[in-house]
């Protein structure tokens, strides 16, 4: 596995040079009328937040890391309009993790989830190359997570079911545009929550947690990989991965996801 800083700075070209087409053609669907140009009053910025520097002055990220992160920020900007300010950036959180902070405008990937993601598809193959592919998918579907989180507060999007749940959702749409490089990102986050689910102890599983269980996401994910191109992901179908039952549902079911983040974003995407 490559160091950390090169492993964000081989994330961060990846996810700017994939994602980002999708965004677009997804919400297209529905035009906006109401001018997303004119509410547009903010950007996404690379950094930490003034209500985090305020606390933390000295917190500066690696220069490799924020080039790369404009990778990232410069073509956000160009598709979403915001209300104001928000930052991404990368920071040691003490524990595998990614999060939206609503307070500090913030969406922090953790480094930490690097040698998590690392460690977990070491399970999966030995060769250096198919882990790293897998660790930027995972990565991808992660943000893109958090990206959802980040929307639905700026604009008070309504969630109606588990906002988890949703944003889940709007990675799977940003990131199955019908590319290879798409659908391996997603089955790459798929198959670490299988392995993650497989290492929870049954007395350990958190009923409570506002996340569904790894397990259930695992087959959500199989799901939409499924539902957006049935006839080339017949491979994921199977006793041992996503069972008839639920693949009967799934292209239904991912064109109404579709639909919904198309409609619900339409009015936020400039022109």
């Amino acid at each position: 596995m490559k160091s950390t800083i090169i492993s964000v700075v081989l994330y961060a070209i990846l996810i700017a040079g994939l994602p980002m087409a999708n965004l677009s053609p997804v919400s297209a669907q529905t035009a906006s009328t109401t001018g997303a140009n004119d509410i547009d009053k903010g950007d996404f910025k690379v950094g930490y937040s003034p209500t985090t520097l305020a606390v933390t002055p000295e917190k500066v990220m690696p220069k490799e890391v924020a080039d790369m992160l404009v990778e990232i920020a410069n073509p956000l900007n160009e598709i979403v309009a915001l209300p104001y300010d928000v930052y991404l950036n990368f920071d040691v959180c003490g524990q595998p993790n990614a999060f939206y902070n609503p307070n500090t405008k913030e969406i922090t990937m953790c480094v930490e989830f690097l040698a998590e993601f690392e460690r977990v598809f070491k399970q999966v193959s030995e060769k250096p190359e198919d882990v790293d592919d897998m660790v930027f998918g995972a990565m991808a579907v992660f943000f893109f997570h958090e990206l959802g989180h980040c929307l639905i507060d700026v604009w008070d999007l309504p969630a109606t079911g588990r906002e988890e749940d949703a944003v889940d959702q709007l990675a799977m749409v940003l990131l199955l545009d019908g590319t290879p490089e798409g659908e391996r990102m997603v089955l790459s986050a798929a198959i670490f929550f299988s392995i993650s689910s497989a290492e929870q102890d049954d007395r350990e599983l958190a009923f409570w947690d506002e996340h569904s269980l790894d397990q259930q996401r695992f087959y959500d994910m199989l799901c939409q990989i499924y539902g957006s191109n049935p006839e080339k992901n017949e491979h994921l179908l199977g006793e041992d991965a996503l069972p008839l039952e639920r693949a009967a549902r799934c292209p239904a079911e991912y064109k109404r996801i579709d639909s919904a983040w198309g409609q619900l974003l339409g009015p936020y995407l400039k022109d």
